[in-house]
């Protein structure tokens, strides 16, 4: 079951970032799961308060894919924490996509909806599909549109960040040296992943996680 929900889960685009465990985000997740209000901002980032309903709204999109499959209370308690994790990434990676000048331009979001398989019908898509997901989970078309953008800007930053790296001659040359060798696509991917890592983790001990008051 947790293979499955590890494949489907929408966290990782271009490289992985690692998950992050703050005191102050700590602080976030074990308010979560402890308290039993039905509160409208679940976690502030930088100000920035990420809704409740946002929250909501994704689990249920996870939970209509999963269907009928059955999940313990440990699955589903894991599925939430990774989706506050991918919440709270999106929002601190769109921030810094409006630092770098990095924007989502309407054509791009256009067609990032119109090439999403689970609003196509025969390859073509189809608004009735689009507008009958949004009912599903409960969302406006400018909560969802707003929310791809985010993810959209996120992953472009995290793009941008990884076009800045190179690999030196010296790190290839000890790589391949190593038994077995390692590839230079694989030596690359390292690299990216490890400095996009610190990067990323840097602006999270710089950034204000908090629960709501």
């Amino acid at each position: 079951m947790m293979n499955f929900l590890r494949k489907h889960i929408r966290i990782i685009f271009i490289v992985t970032i690692v998950a992050f465990i703050g005191s102050s985000f700590a602080g976030v997740v074990y308010y979560f799961f402890s308290s039993k209000n039905d509160f409208k901002t679940f976690v502030v980032v930088n100000g920035v308060k990420i809704p409740g309903k946002l929250f909501n709204s994704i689990y249920t999109d996870f939970r209509q894919m999963i269907n009928d499959r059955q999940l313990s209370d440990e699955d589903l308690k894991e599925l939430k924490t990774k989706i506050i994790y991918s919440l709270v990434q999106d929002e601190i990676l769109y921030q810094q996509s409006k630092l770098y000048g990095i924007t989502v331009t309407d054509e791009e979001l256009r067609n990032d909806l119109q090439n999403s398989i689970r609003f196509k019908d025969n390859n073509i898509f189809n608004i009735r599909k689009y507008h009958a997901f949004l009912n599903s989970v409960q969302m406006t078309a400018k909560e969802y549109e707003t929310m791809r953008r985010k993810q959209i800007a996120a992953v472009k930053v995290k793009m941008f960040i990884a076009s800045c790296i190179k690999l030196w001659n010296y790190e290839l040359e000890n790589v391949l040296k190593q038994e077995p060798p390692v590839t230079e696509n694989a030596l690359i991917q390292i690299k990216v992943n490890f400095i996009l890592n610190e990067w990323y983790l840097d602006i999270v001990r710089n950034s204000k996680i908090a629960a709501p008051k």
